[in-house]
């Protein structure tokens, strides 16, 4: 009786230690997919940026007036919704020799579960 008690309790240790071990590992997977689809979106939210932005019709397109009317908004995938935050600066001041070049910045937040 007394071997089968201690073989429980050193079994029920184990389990214990690889229930964690497989906790541990879903978070972390979870926490990777998360990151790769803020990745793909971020690459969908900047794409479509390069037919719109032109040298002459900067005024046309979903930057030129306030950061994301008319940009991709958020986007929820498998229950996470991904918001994206764009951000506009002058990455180098016009010249006569160098035209007026602008940086765009998204930068994507979700919350996980």
């Amino acid at each position: 009786l007394m071997e089968i008690i201690v073989s429980v309790t050193i079994l029920t240790v184990v389990m214990a230690g690889l229930l964690n071990f497989f906790v541990s590992a879903k978070k972390h997977t979870t926490y990777s997919r998360s990151r790769v689809s803020a990745a793909e979106l971020g690459k969908y939210f900047l794409d479509p940026l390069q037919m719109q932005v032109r040298q002459d019709q900067w005024g046309a397109n979903c930057l030129s007036s306030s950061p994301t009317s008319g940009c991709p908004g958020a986007q929820t995938i498998n229950g996470m919704t991904f918001t994206p935050a764009y951000t506009i600066t002058d990455y180098l001041p016009a010249t006569p020799d160098v035209v007026k070049l602008k940086r765009v910045k998204v930068v994507i937040t979700w919350n996980e579960y």
